[in-house]
C-alpha cells in the first residue's frame, strides 16, 4: 500500500478517450472515471476538469463532457464488427511512462463475442494495454466499431484483446438523448485518418484522494490503470 496522505487529491491513474460531440462529450469506460474526485482531460497542453454525463457500470462505458469545442469528432458506427474487419486502436496505453504522444495499434476483429460468451463486446489482435481503456477502435472509414476495454494477461497469451461494440455504445447515448454524427460511407485517407485520431482521441486523468487509492489497491480487482509508483 502506497505511503500517500488520505486526505490529499493527486493524479491516480490514466486511461482514454475520444470526443463525439462538438459540445464536449467524451465517451471513455466506466471503470476509467470511477469514484475520481476530479476528472481532468488533457487538450492541447491543457488540464480540464470534466463532469460527469452518463454511467453505463454494467458495460463498463461512461460519456464525460467538457467545455472544450473539439476540432475533429468521431461518427460512431451503425453495423457492429464483422470477423476479420481491420481495425486501429488508439490512445494512451502506460499513461506518460512512454510518452505523451498518441499511440495507435493496427489489428483485426478475431472473434465476434467477448470473455464467457459476452456478445455485447468482441476480441481483437489490436494491441490494447492499461491506459488504452477508453479509446477508440476504429475501421477505415474513420468510424467508431467499438470502445477498447479490457485484454486477457496470463502467462503464454498474447494477442488476447477486448472491445465493446457501437451497437451497445449507440443504445446507451440514445438512452441519455445524446446524438452522434452519421457514419461515413467513404474510405479516407491514412493522413486524413491520422488527423482525426490525433484531434478527437483524449488523454483522461484520474485524481484521487490517497484513502481511496489505498483502497482500490488493496483490493486489487481493480481495472485502473494506476501509475507505477502507488505499486510499488
Amino acid at each position: 500500500v502506497p505511503n500517500i496522505n488520505d486526505k490529499e487529491v493527486i493524479a491516480a491513474s490514466s486511461g482514454s478517450g475520444f470526443f463525439v460531440t462538438n459540445e464536449g462529450h467524451i465517451v471513455t469506460n466506466f471503470h476509467v472515471i470511477e469514484n475520481c474526485d476530479i476528472a481532468k482531460v488533457h487538450y492541447k497542453g491543457k488540464e480540464i476538469e470534466a463532469e460527469i454525463f452518463a454511467v453505463d457500470k454494467t458495460n463498463d462505458l461512461a460519456i464525460i463532457q467538457t467545455n472544450i469545442n473539439p476540432l475533429k469528432i468521431y461518427s460512431v458506427s451503425n453495423k457492429d464488427v464483422t470477423e476479420l474487419l481491420e481495425v486501429i486502436v488508439a490512445g494512451f496505453p502506460l499513461g506518460k511512462n512512454i510518452s505523451s504522444a498518441i499511440k495507435m495499434h493496427p489489428g483485426s476483429i478475431t472473434a465476434l463475442a467477448g470473455y464467457e460468451d459476452n456478445y455485447s463486446y468482441f476480441q481483437t489482435d489490436a494491441t490494447i494495454n492499461q491506459g488504452n481503456s477508453g479509446g477508440p477502435i476504429i475501421d477505415k472509414y474513420g468510424n467508431v466499431v467499438g470502445v477498447a476495454v479490457a485484454t486477457w494477461v496470463e502467462e503464454g497469451v498474447q494477442g488476447i484483446h477486448f472491445g465493446i461494440k457501437s451497437s451497445v455504445l449507440r443504445t446507451f447515448a440514445n438512452a441519455k438523448e445524446l446524438n452522434f454524427l452519421p457514419p461515413n460511407r467513404k474510405e479516407i485517407s491514412r493522413e486524413k485518418l491520422g488527423e482525426l485520431i490525433s484531434e478527437a482521441t483524449t488523454y483522461l486523468e484520474c485524481w484521487m484522494t490517497g484513502a481511496k487509492i489505498k483502497k482500490m489497491i488493496a483490493e486489487a480487482d481493480s481495472k485502473k490503470a494506476f501509475f507505477s509508483n502507488f505499486k510499488q
